[in-house]
């Protein structure tokens, strides 16, 4: 291999405690990720601290529990995290909710090839989009139930908003328009399905296949087949026939308010 296509190469480091699924994400790169390179790994908190700044990676694989802490316990004694991340963990389904807030990339133990290669691809694809800082905070905010920001996908890029902020979010096809409370409203190139996986427990409900709204933004409901919700921004949104039973049985049980 000649010295230009070596430095086309992803550079990546592999953190990883335990030594079989350290060498089994090791063969996997090699045999199905070609475009990688692999430039380091380690072991434990402390090797990935010492050896991340020395090396620069591109793109780090990093285990979230290791015997010397976690893997907020090593990016934060990092001077600056500029590469990405894909974070390996074990964790159960509400706790993979955490990485949808933050719209960082993990993979479940055991690794299977199709999804490094997945995660490699998605690398190639948003790796200019990083604000990596921001997006650990949301994350690590929310793995402790602290749902406060969410980062999402743009055409021009990774937007970060407060989850409060938002008044509704409307359907077009495989994309949503966020609208939010300052006037302002923004495109992102997810599914409403996504999203009503991932605030339906935030006070947000889907009243329709093509809207969902912040419960606290709702100023009226007038009655009907399945009814008009009004928000305080003026905007008003039909109540699908099928979701009117669930959604006034929130009204009535006092979660939100309405004039």
């Amino acid at each position: 291999m000649n010295k230009e296509s070596e430095n086309n190469k992803i550079k990546v480091i592999l953190v990883e405690d335990e030594k079989k699924s350290l060498l089994t994400l090791s063969k996997l790169l090699e045999t199905y990720c070609p475009e990688v390179q692999i430039i380091g790994t380690a072991c434990d908190v402390a090797e990935g601290v010492d050896i991340i700044p020395k090396l620069h990676p591109d793109l780090v694989f990093l285990d979230i529990a290791m015997p010397d802490g976690d893997a907020f316990d090593l990016l934060n004694q990092l001077p600056h995290v500029d590469f990405e991340i894909v974070f390996i963990t074990a964790y159960n389904d509400y706790a993979l909710k955490a990485f949808d807030f933050s719209a960082l990339h993990y993979l479940l133990k055991p690794v299977s090839h199709a999804e490094l290669i997945e995660s490699v691809k998605r690398f190639e694809k948003n790796h200019h989009d990083s604000r990596m800082t921001e997006r650990i905070q949301i994350l690590n905010q929310s793995l402790n139930s602290n749902f406060v920001k969410i980062s999402l996908p743009t055409n021009d890029g990774l937007i970060i908003l407060e989850i409060d902020n938002i008044i509704r979010i409307e359907a077009d096809s495989n994309y949503c328009q966020f609208f939010l409370n300052n006037g302002k409203s923004v495109v992102v190139s997810r599914t409403l399905n996504h999203f009503e996986k991932v605030l339906s427990e935030l006070n947000f409900f889907r009243v329709h296949n093509t809207h969902m709204i912040n419960l606290k933004y709702v100023t009226k409901y007038q009655k009907g087949r399945g009814g008009l919700v009004v928000l305080t921004d003026g905007s008003s949104v039909g109540v699908s026939a099928t979701r009117k039973k669930d959604f006034l049985a929130k009204l009535n049980m006092g979660l939100v308010n309405v004039k």
